[in-house]
């Protein structure tokens, strides 16, 4: 299959209030969509949104280096096999000669992806998926806020039907178990609950939080730790299952087998660097009897489609974290990804440019 042709766009959607990733303020979301057509006219679509505070590229140099692979692919046939993501895709891109950055990258994968599986009129990721598709995917419900509004939400969700929800806990110590247990109150057992402190504390700090809320209060907390390092003092004091998210950018995966503590692996395609890198990580993951889950870095509908196609393909049936629209004041698909009951419904056909609302779109190449 050839590229006939590379179209580029440009985006910016509001976000209904600013949101804080490592520091960093956003009140908008802003990125690429590729839209690459085969000469049989059959569309893929990928898109590429470096996330402020946490990827390493700025939207500026994504812009210049989604230009520079443009003018290498057009007119290039794609190679066969490269849907099976064994290591071909990232031979095919000049990764290593550009250097392509993680949300190119992922971006890249996603529209060569999407094409493939247009044209063949299959589900996307179906190559892959030896032991079969979830179809209705599960979410995690995000709550964050002060005590009384993670309360509130909980409760809300709770009557929505989710059945898994994750706290934000960065805050102090005293604080944030008194939102675990707050929390806690509304779920009765009947939800599992994760926690995410975003790399907040020290040992000492997150010791003590762990031993305030009890083992039992959470299925695991991810990044608990300042330095991961540390990760099997703190479960060997707490025996609270740790998950790494951060941290997967500087650990090896022999680091990570002999590391006591360590359950649950969070993956963000967008910025661990694409989706064949990623599903490398699932399969890995698997063989050292670790659960791995998909995770959202604030990507618009187009992009949570695919993720949600790709937590679908996961050995265990872990909830997602892709519960990040609800912070969107528009999208950029018309018919908006819905999580009902706690789940996305994985079955629906893969967006194509119909399914676009081009309104909120600025070509630029």
């Amino acid at each position: 299959m050839k590229i006939a042709s590379f179209r580029v766009y440009q985006y910016a959607l509001d976000l209904k209030q600013p949101i804080w990733v490592h520091g960093v303020q956003m009140s908008r979301r802003e990125g690429f969509v590729i839209r690459l057509t085969s000469e049989q006219e059959t569309g893929g679509f990928g898109e590429v949104v470096p996330l402020k505070g946490w990827s390493e590229e700025s939207l500026d140099e994504a812009r210049e280096q989604i230009r520079a692979i443009r003018a290498k692919l057009v007119d290039r046939d794609i190679p066969p096999g490269v849907e099976k993501l064994e290591g071909k895709m990232r031979s095919w891109l000049p990764a290593d000669e550009m250097n392509l950055r993680p949300s190119v990258q992922f971006g890249m994968e996603m529209a060569v992806l999407n094409l493939i599986a247009n044209a063949r009129n299959t589900r996307l990721f179906q190559p892959v998926a030896h032991a079969g598709y979830h179809d209705h995917v599960r979410v995690s419900a995000l709550l964050d806020g002060t005590r009384e509004e993670v309360q509130r939400q909980a409760r809300e969700f709770k009557e929505e039907g989710f059945k898994d929800m994750k706290l934000k806990v960065r805050g102090p110590v005293d604080e944030s178990a008194a939102k675990v247990k707050a929390v806690n109150d509304v779920l009765r057992g009947e939800v599992l609950l994760h926690l995410d402190a975003n790399q907040a504390w020290e040992l000492d700090e997150a010791v003590r939080f762990g031993r305030e809320i009890e083992c039992g209060a959470a299925a695991y907390i991810e990044e608990p730790l300042k330095h991961v390092y540390q990760t099997p003092e703190f479960y060997q004091e707490t025996m609270i299952p740790v998950a790494l998210d951060e941290s997967l950018g500087k650990l090896s995966f022999d680091e990570l087998k002999s590391m006591d503590g360590v359950d649950v692996l969070v993956l963000k395609p967008t910025v661990l660097g694409g989706i064949e890198k990623t599903w490398q990580f699932m399969q890995e993951a698997q063989a050292l009897g670790l659960s791995a889950l998909i995770s959202s870095s604030f990507e618009s509908g187009l992009g949570i489609l695919t993720l949600a196609n790709l937590a679908g393909c996961t050995v265990r049936d872990q909830a997602a974290g892709l519960d990040t629209l609800k912070w969107f004041r528009q999208d950029l698909l018309k018919e908006k990804v819905s999580i009902r009951h706690g789940k996305i419904d994985v079955r629906r056909r893969l967006p194509r440019e119909e399914d676009i609302d081009f309104s909120l779109l600025q070509e630029i190449l």
